[in-house]
C-alpha cells in the first residue's frame, strides 16, 4: 500500500522533519510505503481547458491516501479535487490555521472573550475610540494573536492602548484577534491529543518563564487525567472542525472550567509520545487504514 505524507519544504524546522520521518518509519513496520513529499515538489497545474494535471519534481508512486502535515490549504484542496483522501481534510486545516475562522466555527463552545480585528489592505488605520473599546471590553491587559501562526509565535501579551497600537502598527495588514487574559492559565494549558472519536491522552504544559505554555518555548509537559467536562469540550471542538486527528489546547478558568485556547490540525505529538510511551504514529496509521478500507 502506498501513501504520501506532505510537509512544508520551505519551513526547515528540525522537529517537523523528525515527526514526519517518525511516521514514515512506523508505516514501514506496518508494511506501508509512505513517501515523504515536500509541498514544493508538487506542481498543481490547471490546463487551458480547465482540467487538473498534477506534475512532480521527482517520480512518486500513486498514493491511496495522503497525510497532509502542512498548512498549504490550496494544494490540499487541489489534491482533494483530484479525488485523493487527505488526513486531515483541507477545510479542517484551513479552520485550524486561521484563529479568527476557528473561533467562528466553534460557535457555542467556551472560549476567551474575543474581538476579531478588521481586514486591512496595507496597514491598519484604527482610531483611539477603537482601542478604548478593546480595553473596555477585554481589560487593560490583553492577548493579541495574529490569525495565522504556529508554535506559540505571533502571540503577544500587551498592556494598555500604546502597546496594543504599537503592535498592530508592526503587524501591518496581517489579520489578528484580541482576547481577554485568562490569568489562572498564564504559562499553563492542557494539550488533548485526539484521533477519530478517541482521546488518546493529555498532558499539562507549564512554562515558568513565559505566558505561553508551548514546549517549543521552554514549557514542560506532564501527563494528566482529564475531567469529564474537559473531555467533552475537547471532543466537541475536534468534531466541529471536522478533524481526523488533532491537538486541542485547553486553558484553565478561575473555577477550573475548561476554556478552548485553540485547535491544532498538525499536532506535534513527539513530546506526548516521549512522556506517555503511546505510539501516536501507529494509532494515526491504524485509523487511516480503517478509513480507506
Amino acid at each position: 500500500m502506498n501513501g504520501w505524507i506532505i510537509y512544508n519544504g520551505a519551513l526547515g524546522i528540525q522537529k517537523i522533519d523528525k515527526l514526519v520521518q517518525r511516521v514514515c518509519e512506523e508505516a514501514a513496520k506496518m508494511g506501508i510505503n509512505l513517501e515523504m513529499v515536500a509541498n514544493n515538489e508538487l506542481i498543481p497545474e490547471i490546463t487551458p481547458d480547465g482540467n487538473f494535471e498534477l506534475k512532480t519534481l521527482r517520480r512518486l508512486r500513486e498514493p491511496m491516501f495522503i497525510i497532509f502535515w502542512d498548512k498549504d490549504v490550496l494544494l490540499a484542496r487541489y489534491l482533494e479535487m483530484l479525488g485523493y483522501r487527505l488526513f486531515n481534510r483541507s477545510e479542517a486545516i484551513e479552520a485550524c490555521d486561521n484563529k479568527a475562522l476557528m473561533h467562528l466555527k466553534l460557535n457555542g463552545l467556551r472560549v476567551p472573550k474575543t474581538i476579531i480585528g478588521p481586514f486591512a489592505f496595507f496597514s491598519q488605520s484604527l482610531t483611539d475610540k477603537y482601542f478604548e473599546k478593546i480595553i473596555e471590553e477585554l481589560g487593560e491587559e490583553v492577548i493579541l494573536k495574529e490569525s495565522c501562526g504556529s508554535f506559540g509565535m505571533q502571540v503577544y501579551r500587551l498592556k494598555g492602548i500604546k502597546e496594543i497600537r504599537d503592535k498592530i502598527s508592526v503587524i501591518k495588514n496581517r489579520h489578528f484577534i484580541v482576547q481577554e487574559v485568562i490569568k489562572t492559565s498564564l504559562g499553563k494549558d492542557i494539550r488533548v491529543n485526539i484521533i477519530g472519536d478517541e482521546i488518546v491522552g493529555a498532558m499539562q504544559r507549564s512554562n515558568s518563564t513565559d505566558f505561553r505554555a508551548n514546549i517549543t518555548l521552554g514549557g514542560k509537559g506532564e501527563l494528566v487525567a482529564l475531567s469529564e467536562e474537559q473531555r467533552e469540550i475537547a471532543l466537541k471542538a475536534h468534531k466541529m472542525l471536522g478533524l481526523d486527528f488533532s491537538g486541542v489546547d485547553l486553558l484553565i478558568g478561575e473555577s477550573c472550567e475548561p476554556i478552548i485556547c485553540e485547535v491544532n490540525s498538525n499536532v506535534n505529538f513527539l513530546s506526548f509520545e516521549d512522556l506517555s510511551g503511546i505510539n501516536f504514529s501507529n494509532r494515526i496509521l491504524r485509523y487511516i487504514m480503517e478509513k480507506i478500507k
